[in-house]
């Protein structure tokens, strides 16, 4: 059975606010279900960690390291490499997963900060 994990369950695992939703949280990433977590949860966590949780970028990141780190949590092919752009840049996590997916062609945007990620090809020359 596949489950799908979304961002107000991750929110209770990783803050704690409500201990008992946190501990189911946590018991269903320890018994190894197969669990999914789309894209879209990933700049949601961020947003509201940093604004309604006012965490550190650090421990974001920590989160997402956590998340990709465990073997029964199935996230796209992009988040990856778009948690090492987090990393490496002061990039938001939509961006970052907007350079991810443009990785093997061009990136047809204006967003200097976006462009100034070292695997990203600008389709327009300026």
């Amino acid at each position: 059975m596949q489950i799908v994990l979304d961002t107000s369950a991750l929110i209770r695992f990783f803050t704690n606010d409500v201990p008992g939703k946190a501990e189911k949280v946590e018991k269903l990433i320890e018994d190894g279900k197969y669990i999914i977590i789309p894209d879209v949860v990933f700049p949601e966590l961020e947003y509201v960690l940093s604004s309604g949780y006012a965490l550190p970028r650090t421990k974001i990141l920590d989160a997402y390291r956590f998340i990709l780190s465990r073997e029964n949590i199935k996230t796209s092919t992009y988040i990856k490499k778009a948690t090492e752009i987090f990393g490496e840049t002061n990039l938001d996590m939509a961006d970052c997963i907007i350079a991810a997916q443009s990785e093997k062609g061009k990136l047809a945007s204006f967003d200097k900060e976006l462009l100034k990620v070292k695997s990203i090809k600008s389709f327009w020359k300026e």
